[in-house]
């Protein structure tokens, strides 16, 4: 990728999202992070973790309803470095009456964030946020789309929240042009 020097594997790290849209309108999100050695690991107070095995498989799953909020929170651990870690778990509960949106992370963070916590399933949590909205925003602008075509009059802000908030997206570039003209004096 980078030229022509040789190079090793040393860590593999995978983040899987699955969006589930269930038929009582909530949507079930879950996210699962990886850490996979590809050398043996070696602690100074427990066995080493061997090549090819996980130092890290965890999960944390929400359910949302369609306002963005979070109505239930489960959190697991199929494979944790550490026996104590699991103790962070019930944590992840306080997390439940928020709502994904502005200053959603630092919410989190108050509330599971340093000790409390996973800093790797915390970490995690951002990639449920951007999965629910990937997951919701055709239900949302289709909505949208029958109530009001002008997207200036749109009664949910959120599902053009992504303007202005990378280039493809930018205020007067092309993308917006072609899909939300209206937005162009935005």
């Amino acid at each position: 990728m980078f030229g022509e020097s040789e190079r090793e594997l040393m860590h593999t790290r995978r983040i899987t999202c699955r969006a589930y849209r269930r038929k009582d309108g909530l949507w079930e999100i879950e996210a699962t992070v990886t850490d996979e050695k590809a050398h043996e690991m070696v602690f100074r107070s427990r066995e080493s973790v061997q090549p090819g095995k996980n130092l890290h498989d965890l999960t944390i799953a929400f359910l949302i309803d369609g306002e963005f909020t979070i109505r239930d929170v489960e959190a697991r651990m199929q494979t944790a470095p550490w026996p104590t870690c699991p103790d962070s778990l019930a944590a992840y509960r306080r997390l439940i009456g928020l709502q994904i949106g502005a200053g959603f992370m630092r919410q989190v963070r108050e509330r599971v964030g340093g000790e409390e916590g996973c800093v790797h399933l915390t970490d995690l949590i951002t990639q449920v946020g951007n999965t629910y909205t990937q997951a919701s925003w055709p239900d949302r602008i289709a909505r949208q789309l029958e109530i009001e075509p002008d997207p200036r009059r749109w009664t949910d802000p959120r599902v053009t929240a992504f303007v202005g908030e990378c280039k493809a997206w930018r205020h007067g570039g092309d993308t917006v042009r072609r899909e939300y003209p209206e937005l162009l004096d935005r």
